[in-house]
């Protein structure tokens, strides 16, 4: 889990990316803190146990995308770092 803090995660529905910056695990649902662009604290966000499986898969196949990246790339090249956000699917309560 802790590979997810400082991912960027994006809220399509919303049109907004933030960065994470605290997940706790400790209540029956996941939460995770989220800093939004433009905004000054972060929000928590209330997400189910299969949000957060798929958040963590998604930053996983992220990172390793990046390893085989950087691993193809002649070493005298300039690296960029790959910006993509995660997608955040909000979940609704009746």
């Amino acid at each position: 889990m802790h590979q997810l803090l400082g991912s960027t995660l994006k809220d399509a529905r919303r049109e907004r990316q933030g960065r994470i910056v605290g997940i706790d695990q400790t209540r029956e649902h996941p939460v995770i803190d989220v800093i939004w662009q433009g905004q000054p604290r972060a929000e928590r966000i209330i997400i189910t146990c299969d949000q957060l499986r798929d958040l963590v898969r998604a930053s996983l196949a992220r990172a390793a995308a990046q390893t085989q990246k950087t691993a193809s790339t002649d070493d005298s090249q300039e690296q960029t770092q790959d910006e993509s956000p995660v997608l955040l699917a909000e979940q609704r309560r009746a």
